[in-house]
Order: C-alpha cells, then sequence, then structure tokens
C-alpha cells in the first residue's frame, strides 16, 4: 500500500458552505495543504475513497450524519484520517467525548488561525508517524514469515 505522505497533505472539510468552511479555506490556504470538501457526510464517504486523506475537519452535525458517525466510518479504514471536530459550543463535555472515542481534537468556532494551523499540522504529523510505524511493522512481519 503506498500512500502519499510528501507534498501536499491532503484535508478534508465537512459542513456546510458558510462563514466557517470559508474561514477554515482561507486559513489553510497555502501549498501544503491539498483541501478536499463536501457539505454533507453523504458527500464525504464518497471523498473518503481516498486513502491519502490524512486530516478531517468537520462540524459537530454533518447533514444526514454526525461526526460520531463518520468517526466510527473512518475507525474501520485501514488507515484512518485524524478527525477534529469544530462546534460554536466546543465544552468540556465534547472535548472529552472525541478524545474518548478516538476522534484527534476539537477546534473552537470562532476560529483562531493560529490554533487551526498548529492542530492540523499536528494532527496530520500524528497520522504520518502512524502510517511509517503500520509500514514498518508489516516490514518485519513480512520478513518474519520469510525467515
Amino acid at each position: 500500500m503506498e500512500l502519499h505522505t510528501e507534498g501536499a497533505v491532503a484535508i478534508l472539510l465537512i459542513g456546510p458552505l458558510d462563514s466557517r468552511r470559508r474561514t477554515l479555506r482561507h486559513i489553510l490556504a497555502a501549498p501544503q495543504w491539498d483541501l478536499r470538501e463536501a457539505a454533507t457526510y453523504g458527500e464525504a464517504v464518497g471523498v473518503l475513497n481516498d486513502p491519502g486523506i490524512a486530516v478531517i475537519i468537520c462540524d459537530t452535525e454533518i447533514g444526514e450524519g454526525d461526526w460520531q458517525t463518520l468517526l466510527a466510518n473512518i475507525q474501520s479504514r485501514a488507515h484512518p484520517p485524524n478527525l477534529i471536530v469544530s462546534s460554536r459550543l466546543a465544552d468540556e463535555r465534547l472535548w472529552a467525548e472525541v478524545l474518548n472515542l478516538g476522534g484527534y481534537d476539537v477546534l473552537v468556532q470562532p476560529f483562531d488561525c493560529g490554533e487551526v494551523l498548529r492542530v492540523a499540522h499536528m494532527a496530520w504529523m500524528d497520522w504520518r508517524q502512524k502510517w511509517h510505524s503500520r509500514m514498518h511493522s508489516a516490514l518485519r512481519a513480512g520478513t518474519v514469515a520469510a525467515s
């Protein structure tokens, strides 16, 4: 399996095309980010067929689904992207729920440019490290089986 781990980092933004998504698009408008977008959970599922998506930033409610449904979907994948949930009401309960269920982090709306960039970068670095660890483990397993 070969994943895109160098160059532009694929980030999927999920949520209605409103000021929040436009703000994220503006903040992440740099060559190192390859932005993909979906308005709803249904649209996102099609985009998620690309195994190179490293990070997802989504609203708490995403059309016919929510972040928990999305998280359950991506966790079943061979190399799941890191999920960042964004909310205007980002309280301790939401943070605890996201982290306990396996999400990466929570971004508070309105967005702070520096925080968005820091969290997106750290989520990508974590995803990349997990990918490299899985590849090394697979290579070791293959080497042991061949001996």
